[in-house]
């Protein structure tokens, strides 16, 4: 039962993380406009966007406060992150054939956290269970 629980833990934290990493990530390439146009955002939508960005920020406490993710963890979620980051942008300039500065933008997060996810790659150390695996 303790194997499930922190299994469990392990992934709740894991999911959001990354989910909140990259919503966060993409969010704010739009707002910045520095890659593409602001959007124009309502007064009456103000309010949604605050509360989305809250519920975004209270998600990455939370998955960082369920369980401290391992050094291999952290790296999953980064990669993870980086996946989302890359493929979500490509995914639609590919079927619109609409290629803009923004796609490049969100895009270079994504190379980020995915330079960032190798760098804890390259630099943990092993757990003993992978050592064990590996040889």
């Amino acid at each position: 039962m303790a194997f499930t629980r922190t299994a469990l833990q392990s992934a709740a934290s894991f999911f959001l993380v990354t989910f909140s990493t990259a919503f966060l990530f993409t969010l704010g390439a739009r707002l910045t406009g520095w890659f593409t146009r602001s959007p124009v955002i309502p007064p009456e939508q103000t309010q949604t966007l605050g509360i989305a960005i809250m519920v975004a920020v209270i998600c990455l406490a939370v998955g960082a406060s369920i369980r401290r993710l391992s050094a291999a963890e952290l790296q999953s979620a980064l990669l993870g992150a980086s996946a989302i980051l890359l493929s979500t942008p490509l995914a639609l300039a590919v079927l619109t054939g609409d290629w803009q500065l923004s796609t490049a933008a969100v895009s270079g997060m994504g190379v980020v956290t995915l330079v960032v996810g190798w760098f804890v790659a390259i630099t943990r150390k092993p757990d003993s269970a992978e050592v064990r695996a590996d040889g």
